[in-house]
């Protein structure tokens, strides 16, 4: 009886991780010493120099909608790139600025031989691999903070 709360404990605690780790979106999001309309203007800078498209944008709303394409060189590989749509919003936070990234993502492939060629995009859905977002984010705030 004793080893069955035993196990039973262990099973929840793990289950309650699990439960609280799948719950923790913060690497999506990155917090300046800046005011709104100025992060604002420098994500669009920095955005523009590392040449991502910028789709859609909406300053008042704290929006901005880009996409960028990256491109797959293997050969023998059906898997012809990627696009990743990503949203950023922007939240005052005091004398600060919360930014919230989220990144959709489509691979784009390739099939039938080479007289019959057809490309589609599959979808994959929000990325959740958190050193993506860290990775870009990181490279956002230095490049904002400069």
């Amino acid at each position: 009886m004793k080893t069955k709360k035993k196990i039973f404990l262990l099973l929840l605690c793990f289950y309650t991780t699990i439960a609280v780790a799948q719950n923790d979106k913060s690497f999506k999001t990155v917090t300046v010493t800046l005011n709104k309309d100025t992060t604002f203007d420098k994500i669009i800078d920095y955005l523009d120099v590392k040449d991502i498209f910028i789709q859609s944008v909406d300053k008042q709303a704290g929006f901005i909608q880009a996409k960028v394409f990256t491109k797959q060189g293997k050969a023998l590989s059906a898997k012809a790139g990627e696009r990743k749509t990503m949203n950023f919003i922007l939240r005052t936070e005091g004398n600060k600025t919360k930014v919230t990234l989220s990144i959709y993502m489509e691979q784009y492939y390739f099939g039938g031989n080479s007289s019959t060629r057809s490309y589609y995009y599959e979808d994959k859905g929000i990325m959740t691999d958190a050193s993506v977002y860290r990775n870009f984010l990181n490279a956002l705030k230095k490049e904002i903070d400069h």
